[in-house]
């Protein structure tokens, strides 16, 4: 029986140490991602949204502002108001996201969110690849998880796959990642004189 005790003991230490190891092997692969992204003034990335007829777009990120250009859609994120134009529509909409909200127009927001939105583990794969599942600690968020490819060879990432509780997924390949310069503050407002027929629809 005591011998018994302590395999068991031991087999259920070792899970333990196995999976803080792994939790931190998540923690500091993100860390580097977000090192990466702190580290350049503004950071320019050409993605494609897979499905039945993908989809390429671009984007500009500098801290937690962006804008995002698909066929369809472009937003602009100053760090507190966000517009989205739907092109076919000529609408703008204007909001104060939050933290959700936001990671669900950009997928690229989850990469500099602080870690305290999800909690991480590192995925096992057969290729090789950096995989790291984040699971979103607000259960009310509508994101059932979020699983980011990271290339360890530079620390950017190189795809970001987003599950929604309503069983959407946005599946996002990133093409092309690199630094750039800084930006003026504009660069992520909505500039009305560039579409002078669009209607501006304000759901603050």
């Amino acid at each position: 029986m005591r011998t018994s005790f302590r395999y068991t003991a031991v087999l259920l230490a070792l899970l333990a140490a196995f999976h803080c190891t792994a939790a931190v092997t998540a923690t500091q692969l993100l860390d580097k991602v977000r090192a990466k992204f702190s580290a350049s003034p503004s950071v320019e990335a050409v993605f494609t949204i897979a499905g039945e007829h993908p989809l390429q777009g671009n984007a500009l990120m500098a801290g937690n502002a962006f804008t995002l250009n698909t066929p369809q859609i472009e937003v602009w994120f100053d760090g507190k108001t966000q517009w989205t134009l739907i092109k076919s529509s000529q609408e703008v909409s204007v909001t104060e996201p939050d933290a959700e909200e936001m990671m669900a127009a950009n997928p690229f927001a989850i990469l500099t969110s602080p870690g305290s939105f999800y909690t991480a583990r590192r995925l096992s794969d057969s290729r090789g690849r950096a995989r790291v599942e984040l699971t979103p600690r607000d259960k009310t968020s509508g994101i059932e998880k979020i699983i980011v490819h990271i290339d360890t060879a530079t620390s950017w990432p190189s795809a970001v796959v987003v599950d929604f509780a309503d069983d959407r997924r946005i599946e996002l390949m990133i093409d092309k990642i690199t630094p750039s310069t800084k930006k003026s503050a504009g660069a992520f407002r909505y500039d009305a004189s560039r579409y002078p027929a669009a209607e501006i629809i304000d759901l603050r």
